[in-house]
């Protein structure tokens, strides 16, 4: 079956019919309350009912958030670029909605009154209007149907538009008849906020123990022994206990008006604004604590161990760039398992850009820890000029030592902790058995006042706190040679397959590092880029696209070449580049991302 066949059958399995702009107007001038706070829409599709909002059409309508769900995330991105806020995927499987004014829908025609009935329950106080089969009303065959038809007749109205979706504009036509449902719920203040408490009330005097008497610190232990499981617990638990403090606190606000005004006030002290106890204020001020705690929790899972311990700082940079979005899902179980996947999805992309931070790390800050090669030339570029990390030795500078912890300081520590992160996961390995925090943390005294060299799993280690140095002395070439690959295969600099390219070319790569100090020689002799820079130094602090960091290519690549004809080496013996299938890890170590998932 053709993917776009696939695609029509899993649209009609979910009896998407997006709505007509007319239509969506007509829905949204339903409701009675225009004062929109911040709506609920459970089954987005495209967009469609928000674009046909009326911040644009009613001049005093001022625009409010809109909130979606949408079950086929590849619509997520739409979506955002709307300016709508993805907080699920499934409705039916939504937590709670009693932050929102308004709830907006077109659910799938197939169980319509099950959406509306799911959106009753969750709203506190609000509207809901909705697009639903006519039929579902008409022929209430189910106990859904009839207790939706009890609750139009008691709390709202309904219109049956025929052939709504047979207009120009509508994208999937039908000639069903759909009906148009408003209804209005009231919350029950004087219940659910003031409550009974005067009549409660056993005792005329209360004093500070006693109210404190009923509070408790909460267990620590949570079953099930699940960390995933445990946090969305807390989180629950954390959010009813708002909603209650909330509530409480507008119950507090209720009874102190009614006590009215201090002695101090009504002898001319000033005046304290009354305590708001609307509805309005606590629907804003649970919306405002809710989003806080979805913060919160957002924040935890994207920095627990599971997660960081194999990201490294930059690309855990990169995961949380996308935070914003992340944190207006709603904090469920099967919402952070989406992210995890998310994660291993792109587990290859992610573990490729952490190759190339520590390249671009060590290459960065010392021009000398680099050696360089003819990169490759295909048919549609210009030759680049390729470089590898020395196997031996590299030095980098800017680390910071604290006399009072004796020990790195914490920006040196993630730099070291970057380094194993990557070498591990080359290796084929969780993590090292011996990391370099823990080297310089153990062995500090000895690195710091004898000079000592002190070993680590992957490197040998020799710090110079004088100058803020440190040099790395690599155990294992083959891993070095294996990122250098990796990182050459990414830029270009190497083809993507070993056989695109003749024994000559391949000659010179390996060769590069014993061809060093003749290049240099050799390009010093034609001069540098400018009087103050020679070309090395050129392509580490010239832009890459740059002219000067172009010419200094240039410049690089003939001095080698000259290099390379003097020990009788020709690297234009290739083979026709060939299409390549995309790069793949070659110790993924996936695993390691899914044990955070």
């Amino acid at each position: 079956m053709r993917s776009r066949d696939f695609k029509r059958e899993i649209t009609m399995d979910r009896q998407f019919y997006p709505t007509p702009k007319a239509l969506g107007r007509k829905l949204w001038a339903k409701f009675k309350n225009r004062e929109f706070r911040r709506v609920l829409e459970p089954s987005a599709g495209n967009g469609d009912l928000a674009k046909a909002a009326p911040w644009d059409a009613e001049r005093y309508t001022s625009r409010c958030p809109i909130d979606c769900c949408e079950i086929d995330i590849t619509k997520h991105g739409r979506l955002r670029e709307l300016g709508l806020n993805v907080v699920g995927t499934d409705f039916m499987e939504f937590g709670s909605a009693a932050i929102y004014s308004h709830v907006i829908l077109n659910p799938p025609f197939l169980n319509g009154a099950e959406h509306v009935l799911k959106a009753w329950d969750l709203l506190w106080n609000g509207e809901i209007g909705a697009i639903i089969n006519a039929e579902s009303l008409r022929n209430p065959f189910s106990v859904q149907r009839r207790q939706l038809l009890r609750l139009i007749h008691q709390y709202g109205e309904v219109e049956f538009v025929e052939n709504a979706f047979m207009v120009e504009d509508a994208e999937r036509k039908t000639p069903v008849d759909i009906a148009l449902v408003y209804l209005c719920k009231k919350a029950d203040t004087q219940a659910e906020i003031f409550g009974t408490l005067l009549d409660d009330l056993a005792a005329d005097r209360q004093t500070a123990e006693s109210l404190a008497g009923g509070y408790q610190k909460a267990q620590e232990v949570m079953l099930p022994n699940n960390f995933i499981e445990n946090s969305v617990l807390a989180f629950d638990a954390a959010v009813i206990a708002m909603r209650q403090a909330v509530v409480t606190m507008a119950k507090a606000n209720h009874y102190e008006a009614y006590l009215g005004r201090t002695m101090a006030e009504l002898n001319g002290g000033g005046k304290e604004i009354p305590p708001d106890t609307s509805v309005k204020f606590v629907q804003e001020e649970i919306g405002m604590r809710y989003e806080k705690l979805k913060d919160k929790a957002w924040t935890l899972i994207l920095r627990s161990s599971n997660v960081t311990s194999k990201l490294s700082s930059a690309a855990q940079k990169r995961v949380e760039s996308d935070f914003k979005d992340i944190a207006k899902l709603e904090f469920t179980v099967k919402n952070i398992y989406g992210f995890l996947c998310g994660i291993l999805d792109n587990a290859g992309a992610i573990q490729l850009g952490m190759m190339c931070d520590v390249f671009d790390t060590i290459s960065r800050y010392h021009e000398e820890n680099t050696v360089f090669y003819r990169g490759w030339k295909s048919n549609t570029k210009h030759r680049t000029c390729g470089m590898r990390l020395k196997t031996t030795r590299f030095i980098l500078p800017g680390f910071k030592t604290s006399s009072f912890r004796g020990s790195l300081e914490w920006d040196s520590e993630r730099l070291l902790a970057d380094f194993d992160k990557v070498f591990s996961m080359i290796d084929g390995k969780s993590a090292p058995e011996v990391s370099l925090v823990s080297v310089f943390n153990t062995h500090y005294n000895d690195l710091a006042r004898g000079g000592k060299r002190v070993s680590s799993s992957y490197f040998d280690v020799r710090l110079y706190p004088g100058v803020g140095t440190i040099h790395f002395y690599p155990r294992s070439k083959e891993l070095m040679d294996r990122l250098n690959r990796m990182v050459g295969k990414e830029r270009a600099w190497l083809p993507p397959d070993v056989n695109q390219a003749g024994p000559g070319f391949w000659a010179q790569y390996e060769k590069a590092e014993k061809f060093d100090a003749e290049l240099r020689q050799e390009v010093r002799k034609n001069g540098g880029a400018s009087y103050y820079r020679d070309h090395f130094s050129t392509l580490f602090y010239s832009g890459a696209d740059s002219k000067e960091a172009l010419r200094a290519q240039d410049a690089i690549d003939a001095a080698a070449a000259r290099v390379h004809e003097r020990h009788g080496i020709d690297i234009d013996a290739m083979i026709e580049v060939k299409p390549s299938d995309t790069l793949l890890l070659e110790a993924t170590n996936v695993g390691e991302f899914e044990q955070a998932a």
